[in-house]
């Protein structure tokens, strides 16, 4: 099983979110992809999904918009979580846009 995350923040630098990435996932086989200056994908090979979980959630605590993914190729595991990135971003602007929504 291959995972995905996506991580998005407007401010902070790519090399942080990768420096972050990097330390959680240290005993893992990783790859980690700069997709543009706020955008980070890394897949991560036979890692628990509990631990993909927690580190969702540690990303979501700190404002940072996180998407994650599962599957038998790196491409399913990045549809999935690009989805939810999308869906994240999408209920932020929406909230900008009727705050009374939320």
């Amino acid at each position: 099983m291959i995972s995905c995350m996506k991580l998005y923040h407007p401010t902070i630098t790519t090399l942080t979110k990768c420096k972050i990435l990097r330390f959680i996932f240290k005993d893992y086989e990783f790859e980690i992809e700069v997709i543009s200056n706020h955008t980070v994908i890394i897949f991560i090979w036979n890692v628990t999904k509990s631990e993909v979980w927690q580190a969702f959630a540690m990303f979501e605590n700190t404002k940072i918009i996180a998407g994650y993914g599962f599957g038998t190729d790196k491409a399913e595991a990045r549809l999935q979580a690009e989805g939810m990135v999308m869906k994240l971003l999408q209920a932020l602007h929406t909230k900008e846009i009727h705050p009374q929504v939320f």
